[in-house]
């Protein structure tokens, strides 16, 4: 997609932020991309947006994998730190009772229970960043982070993706760390 095209099909609102609709083919579905100039920007479609929108709609369907792997994560950390009222059955620990509660036993299910919302695509950082927001299969919202059109890792809504220029397993090292506590 070319700057130009990104700019036809981009909608500024009162916040400054750009909106549109592209057809993710990783996800094989339209969803909401939201553009966020680096501060004190003119709203505008830039050259490192336009790389990133493109760098979207390249991900190979291979990476599918490497979401599924993040989501599964995802859930099995959520129920590692949080307690969400589950009731242990004799025998079970309580991360395995969380996931029969929610039904989920996989990767397969983390993807299929959770909800792909929409992507931001940020211009303010020496790599090239998209976060594709998920509403997960453990009622968490998070961000998928993708770094110049690789799925690298997760982090809570709202992640700051400068952690992730020079490392693009810190967040997952840090919870790694929480976990073997």
């Amino acid at each position: 997609m070319t700057k130009a095209e990104l700019e036809t099909i981009t909608v500024w609102d009162e916040n400054g932020l750009g909106n549109l609709s592209l057809f993710i083919p990783l996800f094989s579905e339209s969803l909401n991309v939201v553009l966020f100039p680096d501060y004190d920007q003119p709203r505008e479609v830039t050259d490192k947006m336009t790389a990133i929108v493109n760098d979207l709609l390249q991900i190979k369907p291979e990476q599918l994998g490497r979401v599924k792997e993040l989501l599964w994560e995802e859930c099995l950390f959520a129920f590692h730190v949080a307690d969400y009222g589950v009731e242990q059955q004799e025998g079970e620990t309580h991360v395995e009772a969380h996931l029969r509660e929610f039904g989920i036993s996989n990767a397969e299910d983390a993807l299929s229970k959770g909800t792909i919302k929409e992507i931001h695509i940020a211009d303010e950082f020496t790599n090239r960043y998209a976060e594709i927001k998920v509403d997960t299969c453990s009622d968490n919202y998070i961000s998928l982070v993708v770094k110049n059109g690789r799925i690298i890792d997760f982090g809570d809504d709202g992640v700051h993706l400068g952690w992730f220029e020079e490392d693009d397993l810190y967040l997952h090292k840090k919870r790694q760390k929480l976990m073997a506590e």
